[in-house]
């Protein structure tokens, strides 16, 4: 199968003739979750930590949980009819007129380029609130708007990522990404209470650096944090580390990537390699 091709409900499908319900909630309202997965040398990266979020943001909702038993294959013949080597899986549950229906599509490439690692990030704080105290704070939704009306602003101004600040004037995530900052040798993140989506990057940056004895917390960061931070990062599953240099057109720390944003790359690289050493989905 040639093109673009999609897995819904148990078969591949072309995307032109998918016949997805267009009176189904997930589309109607944005009623359904997703999970966005890395694909690198036609492996799925993290596979099993992205299903586990995805079924416990159903129970969350009271929704049945999603047959994870059949994702991997699935994923793996998209990823082989459209010849998928580097890229990126999307996973989709949402709600039907009766059930629930699943969605797994895959395309070619990334988003992010070696420049932007190179040079970093241009962050802008943006207008939106992120409400923390919202039940749908900490999942990863269908229900998007907020997060590319944020983006669009942070656009506007010339940066590639929006800054959101919650209903208290704390920063609390990037519009698709998690954020870190480095200041007096502590590596600091918003803490989940302060309404971000509980990333697997994010986590997976929590353990490292504690691996390496670096000394972490999680609390409240007022927005004047970023001012005085030596450097900062983004993080989420496609851009996995990316440096945060310009925030609303001022330097973070010296303007150029950091050596603790460097020290934790090295570090996520050698993770990933070690899990593919691992028995890990890959394509036959």
């Amino acid at each position: 199968m040639t093109g673009s091709v999609v897995y819904l409900n148990g078969s591949l499908h072309p995307t032109a003739v998918a016949g997805i319900d267009p009176a189904a909630p997930g589309f109607l309202y944005g009623a359904g979750l997703f999970e966005t997965i890395r694909i690198e040398n036609s492996r799925l990266l993290f596979l099993n930590e992205h299903l586990e979020r995805l079924t416990s943001s159903a129970g969350r909702l009271g929704w049945p949980a999603p047959e994870k038993e059949t994702i991997p294959a699935a994923l793996l013949a998209a990823i082989a009819a459209k010849g998928v080597t580097t890229g990126r899986a999307r996973l989709n549950f949402f709600q039907g007129r009766e059930g629930f229906n699943l969605l797994l599509a895959v395309d070619d490439g990334l988003p992010y380029t070696s420049q932007d690692y190179r040079r970093g990030c241009q962050a802008a704080i943006v207008s939106i609130p992120r409400n923390q105290r919202s039940p749908l704070a900490g999942l990863k939704t269908m229900n998007y708007l907020e997060n590319l009306l944020a983006l669009a602003e942070a656009r506007a101004k010339g940066a590639q990522e929006a800054l959101l600040l919650n209903l208290d004037g704390y920063l609390a995530e990037g519009s698709r990404s998690n954020l870190f900052i480095v200041c007096d040798d502590i590596l600091y993140t918003p803490d989940l209470a302060s309404g971000p989506l509980p990333g697997l990057a994010r986590a997976r940056v929590l353990k490292i650096a504690a691996g390496l004895g670096l000394t972490v917390k999680e609390e409240p960061l007022p927005p004047g944090a970023l001012a005085t931070a030596k450097e900062a990062f983004l993080t989420n599953s496609l851009m996995e580390i990316l440096p945060l240099t310009l925030v609303d057109g001022r330097p973070v720390g010296n303007g150029r990537p950091g050596p603790v944003t460097a020290l934790l790359q090295a570090r996520y690289q050698e993770e990933k390699a070690a899990a593919r050493g691992k028995k890990t989905p890959t394509t036959p």
